[in-house]
């Protein structure tokens, strides 16, 4: 029994006989233009991995942060090298060695800065210690004078063995203390026994002089690096990095000599997120591709079938390709998420009529005429689907998130190039194919539950409402998750190193900077920032003009004249031959045992010395070699470093070094104001009133911890505002496909139920939303809509008992397809990407749930409308 069928359909109608009686012309046509699509593609195609360019520039945050690059922009460092030693001196070592080989390499380093080093703070770093840590340097520095002395004049080995046993002497004359022998004698002998036994071992002769354990900040040196980068490849700092690596690799800095190295900042982080990505993407796409190839069998049973619906799927991303790059150029990190969305709404297409297919065609109809019928059917649902759904992604046009943007426009006409194909290339293949079809034998449990749903219909509705209403309260718990180091793997370098720099205020990178007009307005601003709880210090050009410099000045002069000789002795003995060293090293154990000391404690600990320089003098010549390379370099850059701490100079803004200056203030006198937050700046509740305290005192305020905030939220509202409009758009184009309020009310009560039980589900699970799973919303919302688009549709047409026709089995099979296909994202060890599958999985559950059993108990029993009414048999 027929219906009369309307204008639109009967084009459609027509267009796919046509194609089917040319299937040859089609397909021969369609490769000829995928030729040509295809050489336009490899020869066009690009992709930038800028995330900074995804947003709007004209945002207020962002007009902040670009002025305030343009005043500093020397801040625009990309990679943090972080440089950790056993030891101060082979910290400092290893980042000057470091800095120096990398700013030789001009090709790939634009700037190399060494914040916390360099000739200024050599000579100056004791004005800025308390007058009360001066003096105790200084007594510490005195109390040493004969042991530096000593060194000094013969820094080879020799010397160190013929100073100890003088000062063994000097505590068994009584001459002095023991406990000012103690520890230098402890950590030389266990130094010298894990040299004996093949161990790293590292001496420290700062911490020897100082008598304590060395602080973070004098074990860790930053180097900031200003690398050239090339967006145009997926890892854009891959060289620059690469570079790193090698130079520390050829300066043997490593953990074997007592230096570790490692990498951090935008450039790190985004590098190493895309090689996380990589990280099982071949077991993945296995995986995935596994996946819909065995839900496409269980939904067409054809090979051809299968392979038909592949074919257009994949000759319809190529297009979508090309028009995105004809649109935009290329692609950015956002924008290439149109190809999921593509695969999972061309699948679903493509499924839809081919199922319907071997319906129609039942066990052995004709296949032009089953195609006819097909289409007869199903060519205005697929159409107002596509449509509906295109409609929607070009609601994204006008969000700040250039990214959603331009993935709305591509996945928006992507989607009629895939119905497009559908109506033309698939039936032409399945013309020329002939798969066999099959008559619907609906199960009995399919038939039993339909008949439930349909005889309780008030029962099903309510428990949807009333779920829908849990959901609604369990919403104001969900939350979206700010913090993108969270959707990145923990085991990585450059994440853990920053996590581990965000633990020390000092070195925080999630900072707020302001600038004011002035260096006094500046100086009163950090004032009132040092006075709030959240607030760690606020730093400005006069933090690096010390206080109290004269009286400082005069101490450091004073000792400076009383260690001259000491540190810088007339002469200095030439390196002894191996010859002259066993001999040294004999006589100096023979002197450690003969002397007398009452103390037990140093007594062992003499005897243990003694048993050392034994052992290196029966040793071999490369033993002793790599003695002298554990002591004597680090006593050279400590003889240095004690002699520039000793020569300080007045300190003035005049005085300062130019780099400095340019880093605080600007020409015009524009003087910046960099605050640091209290706590662990990687806990969200510390960052987010931080950042609440720092506004609420400098509204202008911009820096990398409103950044990261700023940045989420406007991904949100973007998301939201995509949301709504897509809303919007798809209700209005169903109520002119529709022309009745109520059918568009029952298409979409479902997707609304749907979104309602995601989120709820995702906060009973602890699951919040984030920058990577949000992205997944998109797709979800576009199948959704389709879905029960092709549920009204066939029920407006006068389709009853949906629950077990082949439309339930499309969209059974498809849901499946898309959900095992996107959901193998859950098995990636790249947290951010798990996230989106995990999103994936939860909301196809609920969208078949809301599609088989909700819709047509919120439908009802068929009702037939002539004026909409399509031919169905």
């Amino acid at each position: 029994m027929s219906a009369p069928v309307s204008l639109k359909p009967s084009l459609i109608v027509r267009l796919v006989g046509l194609c089917v009686a040319r299937a040859w012309l089609v397909v021969t046509a369609v490769i000829l233009l995928c030729v040509a699509i295809t050489h336009y593609v490899t020869g066009h195609f690009a992709m930038t991995t800028e995330t900074y360019a995804l947003l709007s520039p004209k945002l207020p945050w962002r007009l902040r942060q670009a002025a305030f690059n343009a005043a500093f922009s020397q801040d625009e460092s990309n990679i943090v090298v972080v440089v950790d030693g056993q030891t101060p001196e082979l910290s400092e070592a290893a980042a000057a060695s470091l800095g120096a080989s990398l700013s030789a390499q001009t090709r790939l380093f634009h700037s190399i800065q060494r914040p916390d080093s360099g000739s200024f703070w050599a000579r100056n770093k004791l004005l800025f210690a308390s007058a009360e840590d001066v003096k105790t340097f200084i007594a510490q520095l005195l109390k040493a004078q004969p042991f530096l002395g000593s060194m000094a004049s013969d820094p080879s080995l020799r010397g160190l063995a013929k100073t100890l046993s003088l000062a063994v002497q000097g505590v068994s004359n009584g001459q002095a203390s023991p406990e000012e022998l103690r520890t230098p004698m402890r950590t030389l002998t266990d130094a010298l026994e894990g040299v004996a036994v093949g161990k790293s071992s590292f001496f420290s002769w700062r911490s020897l002089i100082t008598r304590h354990d060395p602080d973070t900040l004098e074990l860790r040196h930053i180097v900031l690096v200003g690398a050239v980068l090339d967006f145009g490849q997926l890892q854009a700092g891959k060289l620059p990095i690469d570079a790193i690596r090698a130079t520390a690799k050829r300066l043997q800095l490593d953990t074997a000599h007592g230096v570790r190295v490692r990498l951090t900042g935008p450039v790190p982080l985004q590098d190493e997120e895309f090689a996380t990505l990589a990280q099982r993407a071949g077991l993945i796409a296995c995986l995935a591709s596994g996946a819909v190839i065995l839900m496409l069998w269980f939904a067409v049973r054809s090979p051809w079938l299968i392979a038909s619906i592949l074919a257009t799927t994949l000759v319809g991303l190529l297009m979508a390709t090309a028009l995105g790059l004809a649109l935009f150029q290329r692609f950015n990190v956002i924008s290439v998420a149109f190809i999921p969305l593509f695969v999972g709404m061309g699948m679903d297409l493509g499924i839809q009529f081919s199922v319907r297919y071997r319906a129609e065609r039942g066990a052995g109809g004709d296949v032009a005429k089953a195609l006819t019928a097909t289409v007869s059917t199903l060519g205005k649902s697929l159409t107002l689907a596509a449509a509906a759904i295109g409609a929607g992604f070009l609601a994204f046009t006008p969000t700040a998130y250039y990214g959603v943007s331009q993935l709305g426009v591509i996945a928006g006409l992507g989607l009629l190039a895939a119905l497009a194909l559908n109506l033309t290339l698939l039936p032409a293949l399945i013309a020329l194919g002939r798969p066999p079809g099959t008559p619907l034998r609906p199960g009995a449990r399919l038939t039993r539950i339909d008949s439930y749903v349909l005889g309780h219909r008030r029962l099903v509705v309510g428990l949807g409402a009333l779920a829908a209403l849990i959901s609604a309260a369990l919403l104001p718990r969900l939350h979206f998750d700010f913090n993108p180091i969270r959707l990145r793997s923990s085991a990585v370098e450059s994440v853990a190193t920053l996590v581990d720099l965000m633990r020390d205020p000092d070195r925080s990178p999630n900072t707020l900077e302001v600038i004011r007009s002035n260096l006094a307005a500046a100086d009163s601003l950090a004032a009132i920032f040092r006075t709030d709880p959240h607030v760690y210090g606020a730093h400005t050009l006069s933090s690096f003009i010390p206080t109290g410099q004269r009286e400082k000045i005069a101490l450091i002069a004073d000792a400076a004249n009383l260690v001259d000789l000491t540190l810088n002795p007339l002469e200095v003995a030439t390196p002894p031959t191996d010859a002259e060293l066993v001999d040294s090293l004999n006589q100096a154990a023979a002197k450690l045992r003969q002397a007398s000391i009452e103390d037990s404690s140093l007594r062992a600990d003499t005897r243990r010395l003694a048993d050392e320089f034994d052992a290196l003098a029966r040793g071999s010549k490369s033993a002793r070699a790599h003695a002298e390379e554990m002591l004597l370099p680090g006593f050279v850059t400590t003889l240095e470093q004690i002699r520039n701490l000793l020569q300080p100079a007045p300190v003035s803004i005049e005085t300062l070094p130019p780099e400095i200056l340019r880093h605080w203030q600007t020409a015009d006198g524009r003087a910046r104001v960099s605050v640091l937050p209290k706590g662990d700046s990687n806990d969200d509740v510390v960052l987010r009133r931080f950042v609440a305290a720092g506004v609420k005192i400098a509204p202008d305020a911009t820096g990398t911890a409103i950044y990261l905030q700023a940045y989420g939220e406007a991904v949100v509202g973007a998301f939201v505002e995509a949301g709504v409009l897509s809303f919007v758009a798809i209700c209005g184009l169903l109520l002119i496909a529709l022309r009745r309020v109520r059918d568009v009310a029952i298409t979409m009560a479902p997707i609304v139920l749907t979104g309602f039980l995601t989120l709820g589900s995702c906060v009973l699970i602890g699951q919040p939303l984030n920058f990577a799973n949000i992205i997944a919303l998109p797709l979800l919302f576009g199948i959704g809509v389709a879905f029960h688009i092709y549920f009204v549709m066939s029920w407006r047409s006068g389709g009853s008992h949906l629950l077990t026709s082949s439309l339930a089995r499309g969209v059974f099979f498809s849901a499946l397809a898309t959900a095992t296909g996107f959901g193998c994202l859950w098995a990636s060890s790249h947290p951010g990407t798990a996230s989106m599958g995990k999103l994936l999985m939860i909301s196809l559950v609920w969208t078949l749930a809301s599609a088989l059993l909700f819709q047509p108990a919120l439908m009802g029993p068929a009702s037939v409308k002539n004026e909409t009414a399509e031919t169905t048999s």
